[in-house]
C-alpha cells in the first residue's frame, strides 16, 4: 500500500542512511516514526540464537509507529537497518500524530492499543519461529 500521499501531512523532514546503518536500535528509547521514501530497510530482532530478520520494508512502509504507544512498551521492540544501498526516509511529526491519536474516541484508542500489543507479540513469535527453523535446518 502506498502511504506516501496520505502521510505528506505528517512529514516533518527527511533523513538518508547508507546500507548497514542502524536507524532504530532494539531496546532504545525514541519518538520517531518513519516512512520509507526510497530504498528498503530490514527489521531485525535479537534472540538467544542471534539476530533474526523479521521483515524487509520497501517504499511506502511505515515503521517506528509503536513509539506512539510508548506507555505500552519498554523501548523499541526491534532494530531497523538500512538494507541494500542508500535509504531515504521521511520523518513523521510525532506530536501531530500523537495529537490526532489523542483526538480519537477512547474505544478506538483501545482497539489501536490492542492491535499494537498484538503486533509486538507476533514479532516475538515470528522471531522464535525463525530461530527454531534455523536450528532445525542445522540439525
Amino acid at each position: 500500500m502506498d502511504n506516501q500521499p496520505f502521510m505528506q501531512i505528517y512529514l516533518s523532514g527527511e533523513e538518508t542512511y547508507e546500507s548497514g546503518d542502524i536507524i532504530i536500535e532494539e531496546g532504545s528509547q525514541g519518538s520517531w516514526v518513519y516512512i520509507v521514501l526510497e530504498g528498503q530497510v530490514k527489521v531485525t530482532k535479537r534472540t538467544e540464537a542471534g539476530i533474526v530478520t523479521l521483515d524487509t520494508l520497501k517504499q511506502g512502509a511505515i515503521f517506528g509507529e509503536m513509539a506512539l504507544f510508548g506507555k505500552l512498551l519498554d523501548g523499541r521492540s526491534a532494530s531497523v537497518i538500512a538494507a541494500d544501498g542508500p535509504v531515504k526516509l521521511g520523518v513523521l511529526d510525532f506530536e501531530l500524530l500523537r495529537r490526532d491519536y489523542e483526538s480519537l474516541s477512547p474505544p478506538l484508542r483501545l482497539l489501536i492499543n490492542t492491535l499494537i500489543v498484538r503486533l509486538k507479540e507476533s514479532n516475538e513469535r515470528v522471531a522464535a519461529f525463525v530461530v527454531a527453523a534455523n536450528l532445525k535446518n542445522r540439525g
